[in-house]
């Protein structure tokens, strides 16, 4: 389990084993309004479908999924996973935070410091992310953290149409 550092949280890979300890407790180890909806999906997909709680060897690549854990507190505030893309050198992450620590820039720290690991991950050479194109809040968040804007799509998300900006970091 790779832990990454950062000055105000600890990045704990999501392994199949912590997901079912999530689900299964007390809520008083979240930060108040989490998880979220789609953090407890990933809780459950995680725990219901392991890929490996251990790389195969030691050259395997930590992807993620990570939870975000205050080092002040040691509450569980948030999420970042992250996804392959057609290109073999370029993932795509996305990021979760308790609504009660929004505004404190919780999101562009995780997303910093995991796009610093993956970019150190040998064959990776390109961390993307997206947000709706009215989401002012994400966008700053991938700029804060040093994501350069790309270009709009409308893409299919959840069966509609949404203008997504589109980021990316070298």
């Amino acid at each position: 389990m790779l832990v990454i550092p950062s000055p105000r949280l600890l990045l704990r890979t999501l392994t199949a084993a912590e997901a079912e300890r999530l689900l299964a407790a007390d809520p008083a180890q979240f930060a108040e309004g989490y998880p979220s909806a789609f953090a407890a999906e990933v809780l459950r997909l995680v725990a219901l479908y392991p890929v490996t709680d251990h790389p195969v060897d030691d050259t395997a690549a930590d992807l993620g999924p990570w939870l975000l854990l205050g080092r002040a507190d040691g509450a569980l505030l948030g999420m970042v996973s992250c996804a392959r893309t057609a290109d073999p050198s370029a993932v795509t992450v996305g990021y979760d935070i308790a609504p009660s620590r929004w505004g404190r820039g919780y999101a562009t720290e995780a997303l910093a410091a995991v796009a610093d690991h993956l970019l150190g991950v040998p064959g990776l050479a390109r961390v993307c992310a997206d947000a709706p194109v009215d989401h002012l809040a994400s966008r700053r968040v991938m700029e804060k953290a040093g994501m350069l804007w790309l270009r709009d799509d409308v893409e299919l998300v959840d069966g509609r149409e949404v203008k997504l900006a589109h980021y990316a970091l070298e």
